[in-house]
């Protein structure tokens, strides 16, 4: 788990040197790839949603790689919150995914096969994808 922790933190810190915050590039490819969630977010005009739904993001999966106090009780009751908005579990985990998507394009050739692998079996065990 040690070498996970090394791996994802120094993905966040390679992607924050680059871009700075990731977020808005994020929702640009959640909303190129699933256009029919950016309704959802129409009285987001300042962000501050996109940018809290972020911060809990990478928060969760951060926790989930260190004691796990609290990441994957959060991505459940997320997970039941977003139902209650309309957003099927599968969109939601897809989130994840696109986190990760969005990296992996912003760091290019940086992103390595053991980077792949790493994010790749922590976001499945996160929030269970198969």
């Amino acid at each position: 788990m040690t070498d996970d922790v090394a791996v994802i933190t120094q993905t966040l810190e390679q992607v924050a040197e680059r871009v700075g915050d990731p977020m808005t590039l994020v929702f640009q490819r959640l909303f190129r790839e699933m256009p029919e969630v950016e309704p959802l977010f129409v009285q987001d005009k300042d962000a501050l949603v996109r940018g809290q739904m972020f911060q809990v993001t990478v928060e969760s999966l951060l926790d989930f790689l260190g004691d796990r106090s609290y990441g994957a009780s959060l991505v459940q009751i997320e997970r039941m919150n977003h139902q209650g908005l309309g957003v099927e579990t599968k969109i939601f985990d897809r989130f994840y995914l696109i986190l990760m998507d969005t990296f992996r394009d912003i760091l290019g050739t940086d992103w390595t096969p053991e980077t792949d692998a790493v994010w790749t079996r922590v976001v499945r065990e996160l929030t269970g994808i198969g």
